[in-house]
């Protein structure tokens, strides 16, 4: 992103965050309207809503900021073990479509029905409470193991043209990139990041000390030359 200054990403996602917590465009979080939100934006920039729109996202975000801050222990699940438990989203969205279904998955609509309607269950609100302790020592963790909806999403997304391209020659292995992600994916070892958790946060090219991560279309391998499209955008 050379002419968006990349100081301004994070406060720019949280300004956008902000907004929709307020319910100033609680017509786009409504449930119903997120359904029907286009495919090809999926297709074309990946997930988006994740980390800028949704609310239960920010609050999982927001709650991470506040323990930074206050200096609480932060648990970050080793890499070794984050690429088999990463796809337990994606079991329970497959058991889902066998019409085996978990409380805990409908975490995001307790959230919303609760601040919108102000209806809390004894279930939701332990299914709350425990999401929400949880975000104070790890980053999102219902996004990344629970959300059915960001599993789908995210495989759809798997096919997107524009996404973060990381510049080999550039970078320096400084690991940073990957400690910043919420959703614990290897940045550093992609050279285009198409991996379905990805929630285009661009924490991890806010943080890049060598600017080698910007977001742009891919280059397709066309007898072993490049074929490149505009620069980053």
């Amino acid at each position: 992103m050379k002419r968006l200054n990349k100081k301004w990403i994070q406060p720019l996602r949280w300004i956008v965050q902000t907004c929709f917590m307020a319910g100033l465009f609680v017509a786009f979080v409504h449930p119903q309207t997120v359904a029907r939100w286009p495919l090809w934006t999926l297709l074309f920039v990946g997930v988006f809503f994740c980390g800028w729109v949704c609310p239960f996202g920010t609050v999982q975000d927001w709650l991470g900021w506040c323990a930074v801050k206050c200096r609480l222990p932060r648990f970050k699940v080793p890499r070794h073990i984050q690429k088999y438990l990463q796809f337990s989203r994606y079991l329970f969205l497959g058991l889902m479509f066998w019409g085996i279904t978990f409380s805990f998955s409908n975490a995001p609509f307790y959230f919303q029905n609760n601040l919108m309607h102000h209806m809390l269950s004894w279930a939701s609100g332990l299914t709350l409470t425990f999401f929400l302790i949880a975000g104070l020592f790890c980053d999102r963790p219902f996004c990344n193991y629970f959300c059915l909806k960001g599993a789908a999403d995210g495989l759809v997304s798997m096919f997107r043209l524009i996404s973060i391209h990381r510049d080999n020659n550039a970078c320096i292995h400084c690991h940073l990139c990957d400690k910043v992600c919420p959703m614990n994916v290897s940045v550093e070892k992609t050279g285009f990041v198409r991996h379905p958790n990805c929630i285009n946060c661009m924490k991890c090219v806010g943080v890049c000390p060598k600017n080698c991560l910007k977001y742009r279309l891919m280059r397709i391998h066309l007898n072993k030359k490049y074929v490149k499209f505009p620069k980053a955008l």
